[in-house]
């Protein structure tokens, strides 16, 4: 029995090994397609990349649609330079495969994500900020700080033009002053924390009565390009 034993846990072990290398091969070939498809949009072969689409998303996007959306990217980020990266993350429980490049004003990152057959089932590509995670942090941080203080002034000046729009300084202080007639005086920042792939910052408020998420979001050039009050939830201890 013993040496049947030693058969069994080596035919294991050589399972094993095999799961972890088609693992590795299925991410290598998944990073490859995204380096191409990267390639194919930067010279303009938009049909080839469609080509490699899931029947659903090749249903769901036309040629046209994504002409538009890359005509849009290179009026914000420029004309494409390089690639940088290629990289592989879990985004929501997904597995996602990024590459990200360097365009004439800001990077950009390419977010796929592959079926089995290693179609795509997901396309996403937009400029990123060049700020680090503690940079951003400590940036909304600081505009909580304003808030607190009621200088909405300032802060609005931090706002990109869509923002100033979108929410006038008259605005920004009723929000704030909605949420302490609710919550009472504002206390302390309790956590701030920049989702891993979203260019915002989560920052958890405590107020005399409760707590409060102010979500801030930023523009490639670092300006503020989005602002959010928002329910805390203690359970979730300000999770994303």
């Amino acid at each position: 029995m013993r040496p049947q034993r030693y058969v069994v846990q080596l035919l294991v072990i050589v399972l094993a090994f095999h799961a972890f290398g088609h693992a590795q091969s299925s991410e290598n070939a998944r990073l490859s397609i995204t380096k191409d498809v990267m390639n194919e949009i930067a010279h303009n072969r938009i049909a080839s990349v469609r080509e490699r689409f899931s029947p659903e998303l090749k249903d769901s996007v036309t040629e046209n649609e994504m002409k538009d959306v890359w005509n849009e990217l290179v009026g914000i980020a420029g004309a494409f330079k390089e690639q940088i990266s290629q990289s592989a993350r879990t985004v929501q429980g997904t597995p996602t495969y990024v590459s990200k490049s360097q365009f004439e004003k800001f990077k950009v990152e390419l977010r796929l994500t592959f079926n089995d057959s290693n179609q795509i089932t997901d396309f996403q590509i937009g400029p990123i900020s060049d700020l680090s995670p503690e940079t951003m942090e400590a940036s909304a941080k600081a505009i909580t700080d304003l808030l607190r203080q009621e200088h909405f002034d300032q802060v609005s000046s931090q706002f990109n033009d869509r923002m100033k729009a979108a929410m006038p300084t008259n605005r920004l202080g009723a929000s704030w002053s909605h949420v302490t007639a609710h919550l009472g005086q504002f206390k302390s920042i309790k956590l701030a924390r920049k989702d891993p792939d979203l260019d915002r910052v989560d920052v958890r408020c405590e107020f005399e009565n409760g707590l409060m998420i102010l979500r801030i979001a930023f523009d490639p050039a670092g300006k503020v390009g989005g602002l959010w009050m928002l329910p805390a939830e203690p359970e979730k201890d300000s999770q994303i």
